[in-house]
């Protein structure tokens, strides 16, 4: 996730809230009122909650893609013809590229949540709304960089010097050199 950068002012700058851009390509017709949905940055939070306590015990458990769509109103025939290039060249991209890397995107209500780089969920084909007015809707999930390491420790099956805790030497390094220092401490304190 990138850094949150200052929203766009919306009436100074109108113009860039009716188009979104994708890998750089700006996406055909306009985005009408209500268009742009979800896009919600969270936070997983597990709440261990004691019987007759107050408040909990949190733990951040996830940090989860944000998710959103958007629709778009086609009513030109530049705007089909515009469509039409814009799932040739951005929509339809291979998934296995667009996990590898992401694509780019500008929408500048995005600024405030950091969201900069998304794949496609899907995409739906043009629909009629009435009077000559299509709609079509783009389903967007973040892009992220993949952790370099997973963070959690699990316990090895085996059972290793534990320097006499008894307890098992977990896979992580960092709790293995703590449970050293914690078992070396242990004996010092027992010796006379």
């Amino acid at each position: 996730m990138s850094a949150p950068s200052p929203t766009l002012d919306p009436i100074k700058n109108s113009n860039l809230w009716h188009k979104f851009q994708l890998k750089g390509i700006d996406s055909p017709g306009t985005i009408p009122k209500g268009g742009v949905k979800g896009f919600a940055r969270k936070t997983g939070w597990d709440e261990k909650k004691g019987k007759g306590t107050q408040g909990a015990t949190l733990t951040l458990t996830s940090a989860p893609p944000v998710k959103g769509s958007i629709t778009l109103q086609l009513f030109t025939p530049t705007d089909f013809s515009d469509w039409d290039n814009f799932v040739t060249q951005v929509l339809s991209i291979n998934p296995t590229q667009q996990q590898a890397q992401g694509l780019a995107i500008f929408y500048p209500a995005f600024a405030s949540i950091g969201l900069t780089t998304v794949v496609i969920e899907s995409y739906s084909a043009p629909e009629h709304q009435g009077k000559g007015m299509y709609h079509v809707e783009i389903h967007l999930i973040e892009w992220q960089n993949p952790p370099a390491t997973n963070i959690t420790s699990t316990a090895s099956s085996t059972a290793p010097d534990d320097g006499g805790s008894g307890a098992p030497t977990p896979v992580d390094p960092r709790i293995a050199a703590l449970q050293q220092q914690i078992a070396l401490l242990t004996q010092a304190a027992k010796a006379p």
